[in-house]
């Protein structure tokens, strides 16, 4: 059943899987929260004391996952420039940033999308290109409320459609895709929308313009997406996880058929050489695509980096430009 998706006058959505994975998340948490509790309640602590080691306990688990996942993509990282490498204390920004956009995404954008991110514009005609985000693996729209928010200023409202599914193929979720582009510019009465997506929903949208060609996209902005897999994969659940490991035969069928016929379409690739979750963070770049890299910052956190919203700000206006000339 289609349903409305977080306003009434956004973009519609499958609201089964969307809504199912905040909730899951929300109740994640709680069991999370409640293990400490009961830990510290065996443990004979106070209640001063549990709600310490409640909040504590959360905060070290994902910062303890913040470490493992740099370790892990330094092993398999990336040759770096001499000037992209880091010292101590700009390493320890870099933990810090990363876990912080950590905690807004596991405490707030995942599991509260519809209170950490205003609704979508309403869906009418407008007098330029529309701007549609595609948010990556195992997430919804609320991950991507920072980026929203910067370009809601810098290049007005953007829509920001929550994908209905979570471990599917990858095809899958371009064929939502599809029906959310299609929409947008029919409403809008733009012939095309300008794609600008994060980590997998770089995949995503390579994998629509391998289906549908280039006719209702304008261009496309890619940020820390594994365009050619990352080693961290082996970890990632379900389908789509298996599909971005180095290697895999999706990978391989679009490289060799954009390599046939590279995609019609203006290109940009941000992504950081510090990516926590991407790796080798080369796999960002693409052949046909503007390669821009960024360092000091991680792969949630570049959502949040004023670099990387002025990148795809510029951009945005430059593929306007072009199209109204």
């Amino acid at each position: 059943m289609v349903a409305r998706g977080p306003g009434a006058a956004g973009l519609p959505a499958l609201l089964y899987s969307s809504a199912m994975l905040a909730r899951f998340v929300r109740l994640a948490l709680l069991a999370e929260l409640a293990a400490w509790a009961a830990l510290g309640a065996w443990l004979g602590a106070g209640p001063l004391a549990i709600a310490a080691l409640v909040v504590g306990g959360a905060l070290a688990a994902r910062l303890l996952l913040v470490v493992v996942t740099f370790c892990l993509a330094w092993l398999a990282r990336s040759p770096r420039e001499p000037g992209e490498r880091i010292g101590p204390a700009a390493t320890i920004g870099l933990l810090a940033g990363e876990w912080r956009a950590m905690l807004a995404n596991n405490f707030a954008g995942l599991p509260f999308e519809r209170a950490f991110l205003r609704t979508d514009p309403p869906l009418a005609p407008q007098a330029q290109l529309p701007v549609i985000l595609v948010h990556g693996y195992f997430s919804n729209r609320g991950t991507l409320a920072a980026l929203a928010r910067a370009l809601d200023r810098e290049a007005g409202p953007v829509f920001v459609p929550s994908l209905p599914e979570v471990v599917a193929p990858i095809e899958a979720f371009a064929g939502h895709l599809e029906r959310i582009v299609r929409e947008v510019t029919e409403a809008t009465g733009q012939p095309g929308a300008i794609l600008v997506c994060h980590s997998m929903g770089g995949l995503i949208t390579r994998t629509y313009l391998r289906k549908q060609g280039p006719g209702r996209i304008t261009g496309i902005v890619t940020l820390g997406s594994p365009h050619h897999g990352s080693a961290l994969a082996a970890l990632g659940a379900g389908h789509n996880g298996r599909q971005m490991r180095p290697g895999s035969e999706f990978l391989r069928d679009l490289a060799e058929s954009e390599s046939a016929a590279p995609p019609a379409v203006p290109a940009l690739s941000v992504y950081t050489v510090h990516d926590n979750l991407v790796a080798p963070q080369d796999s960002s770049r693409l052949a046909w695509a503007r390669n821009v890299r960024l360092a000091g910052v991680g792969h949630l956190a570049m959502l949040a980096d004023g670099r990387v919203h002025r990148a795809v700000a510029d951009e945005i206006a430059r593929l306007r430009s072009g199209a109204a000339s």
